[in-house]
């Protein structure tokens, strides 16, 4: 009688082989769902920083085709040519003078040292920022043509027939702590001017 209560008692419990395998399985669970919820996490960090920038983006490309459209370029402040690229928008208008460009982290009082794209209005001794913290500017070319006014006459005519065309790229990357999450968006767009002088 003994005996038999002595062998049912080491029977009932795990044996070694059994507590590994148990512990073995809830390790791979563990890692599998530690790097499922890492992944969701970079993934709403992604979805959120582009969120930031497709904003970005809708803001800037509207600014620059409504001061495209109804502002008139600067075209003493460049150079000649069949067409002109340039880092920035001298645009004037009968009171002022606008430009938009790309400025230094010192400019924008962005945190994470981002160039941001901003808007001066007085000639360049103010900016104000159009993009928002976080937001670096990588790229901003304006293209347009003719590179002379259409709309001043030279020896009493007209040098050219052209309504001024303006195209705008535009790209912008979101900065964060690890160079893995930065996500990038770009867009181009063209324009024409809706002013008719003549």
């Amino acid at each position: 009688m003994i005996g038999d209560k002595g062998a049912s008692r080491r029977r009932s419990g795990f044996s070694l082989m059994e507590i590994l395998i148990v512990v073995a399985l809830f390790s791979m669970a563990s890692v599998i769902l530690s790097q499922t919820y890492v992944s969701f996490n970079r993934l709403h960090r992604n979805v959120a920083s582009m969120s930031v920038l497709s904003q970005d983006m809708r803001f800037a490309m509207e600014l620059l085709v409504r001061e495209a459209r109804n502002t008139s370029i600067d075209f003493e402040a460049y150079g000649s040519g069949e067409s002109v690229s340039s880092t920035s928008l001298r645009l004037k208008t009968p009171i002022l003078t606008e430009e938009i460009s790309i400025q230094p982290s010192s400019v924008c009082a962005d945190p994470s040292g981002a160039s941001c794209l901003a808007l001066s209005t007085d000639g360049g001794a103010t900016w104000n920022p159009i993009t928002s913290a976080h937001v670096n500017v990588k790229r901003f070319l304006v293209s347009f043509r003719p590179t002379v006014s259409p709309f001043e006459k030279v020896g009493g005519a007209y040098p050219n027939n052209i309504q001024p065309v303006v195209t705008f790229h535009l790209e912008l990357e979101y900065l964060t702590g690890n160079p893995r999450n930065t996500v990038t968006l770009e867009a181009q767009t063209t324009v024409s001017s809706r002013r008719y002088q003549r």
